[in-house]
């Protein structure tokens, strides 16, 4: 048997248990075996909870299922048989009408405007308690008086306001969910985009190099050839027909890069709140993850700030991730922003209590190709991070300096970053 199948039958076994359970406790008797219980709110929110469930075959199979639970408590209470069942029997007819408007009406359609299904559901209420008393006069078992066809109008209202205001709990709490899962997506997407980000402006610069390399290779070529040394300016000539092909690679991969960035223009400029809340939330489950405990403390001048998000956070990641790699077991990072609205620059201070820079290395520490970090392997890192960092905030006439380096005491980067960053039309952002 199939898993669907299996959690349908799951499904339908658990319907039925809550509803007899629930048919137990009465809300009000107004006649011999006719009574008003909890059985058809219930009955009413799994069938527009559970879409896999068919209307009619869940009234069928609650209808007999009561039907038989009332007739043995009937019997036990020393009832005949014969008067217990025929007592019990027009239950059977309630749910299979019920289920036959639900699935007319397709009350599930509504979901966006619950006043519609309150309405239609009071329809079903009553529509399926007068078919029921219809059967009870003709068995004699009720007289639908007017006064009773009038309670059952006003239980089948109380009874739809119950399932309503129950049912939008339970809405709320799925868009709720729904909401915090898409804001977790989403947030991911933006770190992704984020560091695509980060990459392509370090890939644009490899291209302008190896722009300069080809540029440099054919004219030492066309050199060599003056001066009569064909071989070597033939060999340099394939070389720089090598390194052209190389760009040629870069600047596809870039183009890709930028058309993906370019596709998330909406989240070019984010509030800065929100942003360093994307920040802590994803460094805390990197520190997390290299089991260190790190406590996060921020401070932000202008908490309504908008500023450029791919960039600011680049530099927040390097310069954070940093410091938590740095850090033995456990430490402080600490994050101030001043970004006064009035100032054309924002100001970003990260300072740390890690072991520190070394005095000899602090003046290497943004030369491409330096780094102190070492794999298991003893390979060292690409050491691009700060480098990255200095070059993309010099490009748009920022800047970023080691403050000062005091081992275990305070590690402190000053950033500043341009408040209107405007990239080249060719870049695609």
């Amino acid at each position: 048997m199939k898993r669907k199948n299996v959690n349908i039958i799951l499904l339908y076994i658990a319907m039925v248990i809550l509803i007899v359970v629930s048919d137990v406790f009465h809300l009000i008797e107004m006649e011999t075996s006719f009574f008003i219980t909890l059985s058809v709110p219930v009955f009413l929110l799994f069938l527009l909870y559970f879409y896999s469930l068919s209307p009619i075959l869940s009234g069928v199979v609650v209808g007999t299922t009561l039907f038989s639970s009332r007739t043995i408590i009937s019997i036990v209470d020393q009832v005949p048989l014969s008067d217990a069942l025929m007592l019990h029997f027009p239950v059977i007819v309630f749910f299979c009408i019920y289920g036959i408007l639900f699935w007319l009406f397709y009350l599930q359609r509504f979901y966006s405007r619950p006043g519609f299904i309150g309405i239609y559901a009071i329809i079903l209420d009553t529509a399926s308690s007068f078919a029921e008393l219809a059967v009870r006069n003709t068995l004699s078992l009720t007289d639908p008086s007017f006064s009773l066809m009038g309670t059952v109008i006003f239980l089948a209202i109380l009874r739809s306001f119950f399932v309503m205001g129950f049912f939008m709990l339970i809405l709320y709490n799925k868009e709720q969910t729904k909401h915090e899962e898409e804001k977790k997506q989403s947030d991911h997407m933006f770190l992704l985009i984020s560091d695509l980000y980060a990459e392509s402006v370090q890939l644009k610069h490899s291209i302008s190099r190896a722009e300069k390399i080809t540029s440099n290779l054919y004219y030492l070529s066309k050199q060599l050839k003056e001066e009569q040394a064909s071989q070597s300016s033939k060999k340099i000539l394939e070389m720089a027909g090598e390194v052209h092909d190389f760009k040629k690679d870069h600047q596809r991969i870039f183009a890709s890069l930028a058309q993906i960035i370019k596709d998330q223009k909406k989240t070019e400029h984010l509030n800065i709140c929100e942003l360093l809340e994307i920040v802590i939330k994803s460094n805390e489950s990197y520190a997390a993850y290299l089991d260190k405990q790190i406590i996060f403390s921020v401070t932000v001048d202008n908490k309504n700030d908008m500023i450029h998000s791919f960039l600011t956070m680049s530099v927040l990641n390097n310069l954070i991730g940093n410091s938590i790699e740095s850090i033995q077991k456990w430490g402080s990072v600490d994050i101030q922003i001043e970004n006064p609205d009035n100032n054309a620059f924002i100001r970003i201070h990260i300072t740390d209590n890690g072991p520190g820079i070394p005095f000899h290395n602090q003046s290497l520490i943004f030369s491409p190709g330096f780094t102190t970090k070492f794999n298991d392997e003893g390979n060292p890192s690409n050491g691009i991070g700060l480098s990255y960092i200095k070059h993309s905030l010099n490009k748009y006439n920022g800047d970023i300096k080691l403050v000062e380096s005091i081992s275990n005491i305070q590690t402190c980067f000053s950033v500043i970053i341009p408040r209107n960053i405007e990239f080249e039309q060719k870049e695609a952002f």
